[in-house]
């Protein structure tokens, strides 16, 4: 019984091989036109070592573009950061700030842009920013604050709006010196 079930098997295969066969045998043969001319493209192939200063500008130009790119997207970190919201609040309801500038305080510029370091892991914040109000000066906000771990408030060291010759300290008149 067993070598009969084992014969069928054979054979359905053995058949549905031939018939892929018989499928693949019925294309039709390549015609060429001319049977003398070969099958080839007779030219010069490219100069790799052609236009070498215009592809090096490119990737330069690449380069700067996404250099440039980094950078703005780093600052948009920093702006956009915990601690830099937070002492645009407070510069918002400080009285001194309020009187020397204006209302609506915001960042300065098309571009608003944070200079120094606001690395919030390490505990380290040495930032410089431009802001503006509604009296057309333009301020320069300094903080300086650091920490011990990553469990402490951040201690400040210098928080200071400087508008033209005068410069105030905000620390002094806050009263608090954690963020």
């Amino acid at each position: 019984m067993l070598p009969r079930i084992v014969r069928r098997s054979i054979l359905n295969v053995l058949k549905s091989e031939s018939r892929c066969v018989r499928l693949l045998s019925t294309e039709s043969p390549l015609i060429l036109k001319d049977k003398n001319r070969p099958l080839r493209i007779e030219r010069e192939l490219p100069d790799p070592t052609k236009d070498r200063f215009k592809r090096r500008a490119q990737l330069l130009g690449f380069g700067v573009a996404i250099g440039v790119s980094l950078l703005c997207i780093f600052n948009y970190e920093k702006t956009q950061s915990p601690i830099i919201s937070s002492t645009l609040y407070h510069l918002r309801r400080s009285p001194e700030t309020r009187q020397l500038l204006g209302d609506n305080l915001d960042f300065d510029g098309l571009i608003p842009w944070v200079y120094g370091d606001l690395n919030q892991v390490a505990g380290r914040v040495n930032v410089t920013f431009y802001i503006k109000g509604s009296k057309n000066l333009q301020g320069m906000v300094k903080l300086i604050a650091d920490r011990e771990n990553g469990a402490k408030e951040f201690l400040i060291h210098e928080w200071s709006i400087t508008v033209g010759d005068q410069k105030i300290d905000l620390l002094a008149s806050s009263g608090t010196n954690t963020l």
